[in-house]
C-alpha cells in the first residue's frame, strides 16, 4: 500500500518532524526573540504531510477490502 510519500521520503519526513519539534525548545531557551515559533510551525506543515500520505494510504486499504 502506498500514499504519494516513497519510503524514504517518509523516513525523510519523519526524521525532519523529530529534529524540528525537538529543536524548538532548545531554540526557545537559547533566544529572547520568538524564532522558535518557526520550527514549531514546520514540524506542524511537516505532520499535516505525514498525516495526509498515512490517510491515502489507508482509503486504497479499505477501498481494497
Amino acid at each position: 500500500m502506498t500514499g504519494f510519500l516513497s519510503r524514504g521520503q517518509r523516513r525523510g519526513l519523519w526524521a525532519a518532524f523529530l529534529l524540528m519539534a525537538a529543536y524548538a525548545p532548545f531554540t526557545a531557551w537559547l533566544s529572547d526573540d520568538d524564532t522558535w515559533f518557526l520550527s514549531i510551525v514546520v514540524a506542524g506543515l511537516v505532520a499535516t504531510v505525514l498525516i495526509a500520505d498515512d490517510a491515502q494510504r489507508n482509503s486504497r486499504r479499505v477501498s481494497r477490502d
